[in-house]
């Protein structure tokens, strides 16, 4: 009979029953968590299914079983360059691309990518604008065009002499110039200097494998696309991968300003190194920069020189610029010819 009855009755009966008023403020309070409860799973049915209406559902992306991994989650990528370079390069397992529909017949790379998507059984389905600048973060710049697809990750690589010598391919460089960015964490900047390495011709990127920034769609879109086509390496032992480095031969190579370091260390401008032996270039931190352990395992240590006239509230470079000039200079000099 009770179970019938309205919430309101039901509080009523146990209030009269009950003399202890600690008793009916535990069940009002269970009541309205109840109900609050109901609200919450009311709005988010209703998010979800209008999400499907539209062709995508970002609320319940669906799981996926992996060798070595429990679950292997999707992503939403966004804009022409990382989901041409996704398709092309067949790192990850793109499940639909979505687009706006006046595009294709007004955006040659756009019908481009659904002609490939057609090409290779990838399901494509349309968007109106109104829906993808909801899905897509606000302000980012999608250009009409989606995927869901598999997440990227790194490749962790052991901190073994055996290891190292593994990724010497022979299409390197006789004088290979590796990239390796300590604790990078602002995604802008970590796509940027991924976009300028690949241009200027960094052999292989290695990260921390902690306190770095994740392989994001926003990173992807940041490096134009150069994400989906270069893997990303991590190791988690940067003092015993420089140390190994060293040992076998290998320049290591800090950077830096010349106000860097208390004790005295000589900074040398980036225009006076030059490419003797196999390379590990190290960018630190945007904040902190270089740690004292990997800086005593280098074996140069250089900086951007500035303009004379410096302003002491602009004493150094945005990572992801320094990174350019650093390597253009490193790599595209005319005495560092590989």
């Amino acid at each position: 009979m009770i179970q019938n009855c309205p919430n309101r009755l039901i509080i009523g009966i146990v209030c009269l029953a009950a003399d202890d008023h600690s008793v009916i403020f535990k069940l009002t309070k269970n009541m309205w968590s109840f109900k609050a409860s109901q609200v919450f799973l009311t709005r988010r049915w209703f998010c979800k299914s209008s999400i499907s209406r539209a062709g995508i559902d970002l609320m319940s992306l669906e799981e996926k079983h992996s060798p070595g991994r429990e679950e292997f989650y999707f992503d939403i990528l966004y804009g022409i360059h990382p989901i041409s370079c996704a398709l092309e390069a067949k790192r990850r397992t793109i499940e639909t691309v979505y687009y706006r529909r006046d595009l294709v017949n007004r955006n040659e790379r756009v019908k481009e990518i659904l002609e490939r998507c057609w090409t290779e059984n990838v399901k494509t389905l349309p968007l109106p604008q109104s829906k993808i600048d909801t899905i897509v973060p606000k302000g980012k710049p999608h250009q009409g065009l989606l995927a869901k697809a598999t997440r990227l990750y790194y490749k962790p690589t052991s901190c073994t002499q055996q290891s190292i010598a593994e990724l010497l391919s022979g299409k390197e460089a006789s004088k290979p110039v590796w990239l390796l960015l300590n604790e990078i964490q602002d995604p802008m900047n970590f796509g940027s200097i991924l976009r300028s390495a690949y241009f200027m011709g960094c052999d292989k990127i290695f990260v921390t494998s902690h306190k770095s920034c994740s392989l994001t769609p926003v990173v992807s879109k940041a490096s134009s696309g150069v994400m989906e086509l270069m893997p990303i390496h991590s190791i988690n032992n940067t003092t015993e991968f420089c140390k190994i480095l060293k040992e076998s031969n290998w320049d290591v190579v800090g950077t830096g300003s010349k106000a860097d370091d208390p004790n005295g260390t000589t900074y040398t401008p980036v225009g006076s190194f030059h490419l003797s032996h196999p390379t590990v270039i190290i960018l630190g931190n945007e904040g902190r920069g270089l740690p004292d352990e990997l800086v005593d395992f280098c074996t140069h240590k250089i900086y951007i020189e500035s303009r004379n006239d410096l302003n002491k509230n602009v004493d150094s470079m945005n990572v992801s610029a320094a990174a350019a000039v650093i390597l253009h200079s490193v790599l595209n000099n005319s005495n560092n010819r590989r």
